[in-house]
């Protein structure tokens, strides 16, 4: 028996997938070939020639199947790199974007090296925010909050996968309803899809929470709330950043009491306003 080797595999899954209107076909099929072999990406597409074994080649289009059904390719591979950590993904919680990634970045700037801020992260989802800034200050104290319990158990398995799990708590909160302390930034990635685009995503997006997705009639009914309540809960000088939808920026800024607050969007590497910085006067 012949075995395939990883360059036709990829031929043939990106075919298969192109036809079902995946997004990025052949960069979705290299990560499904490296999670059915175990090695990275890089690892895979440095020996194309090798073949791939049976099993591994079942196991591969299996991924393929399930991808060309709409499910996200984290969710079938269990796993996403995020700032430099691997975390657990499932149905429990978004998949983390690169956007996120670049929020994370920004925030991240606000303080200097070996600095030790008070945090909060609400809608926490996989922790993604709240650990890749707990590994960037250690001497940090972080409160991840979310609505879902789903989502904070998630959160959880991934604090304990990372070996972040005594830098970040936990917290069940509804925004700051249980939230307590003060903070030197509050950081989100809250919902802020309109209801009426939810039925317009795309098949993989729609596997996901829609409790993560939905921002109501606007897409700014969690953000409204996040902006009406933060300074209460921000030391002197303190930062709210959030990410936001595309078109919303102007929206969002409107919803700030300029005497109060200074800062402004920033884009993302698509060049679309994604972030808002604020920081009390």
């Amino acid at each position: 028996m012949t075995l395939s080797s990883r360059a036709v595999l990829l031929n043939q899954a990106e075919a298969v997938l192109s036809r079902a209107s995946t997004p990025q076909p052949r960069a979705e099929a290299e990560f499904l070939l490296a999670a059915a072999l175990g090695l990275t990406r890089t690892r895979v597409l440095a020996f194309l020639a090798e073949p791939v074994g049976v099993e591994e080649e079942r196991k591969f289009w299996s991924f393929v199947e399930q991808k060309r059904q709409g499910l996200p390719v984290a969710y079938i591979t269990g796993e996403t790199d995020f700032c430099g950590l691997t975390l657990r993904c499932d149905p429990r919680a978004l998949t983390p974007r690169p956007e996120t990634e670049e929020l994370v970045q920004y925030a991240s700037r606000l303080f200097e090296k070996g600095a030790a801020p008070d945090i909060l992260d609400l809608c926490t989802g996989t922790g993604c925010i709240a650990l890749a800034l707990a590994a960037c200050f250690p001497r940090g104290r972080i409160t991840a909050v979310d609505i879902s319990q789903d989502a904070l158990c998630l959160a959880t398995e991934n604090a304990r996968l990372t070996k972040l799990q005594e830098r970040v708590q936990f917290l069940q909160s509804d925004l700051f309803e249980n939230v307590m302390g003060m903070f030197d930034l509050i950081i989100s990635n809250p919902p802020y899809i309109p209801s009426a685009q939810l039925a317009q995503l795309a098949a993989e997006v729609k596997q996901e929470p829609t409790l993560a997705l939905d921002g109501g009639k606007d897409g700014l009914d969690v953000i409204r709330r996040i902006v009406s309540i933060a300074a209460d809960y921000l030391n002197p000088h303190g930062t709210l950043a959030m990410e936001i939808g595309a078109e919303e920026a102007g929206a969002v800024c409107g919803l700030f009491d300029p005497a109060r607050w200074e800062g402004g969007v920033k884009k993302d590497f698509a060049g679309i306003d994604r972030f808002v910085f604020a920081r009390l006067k």
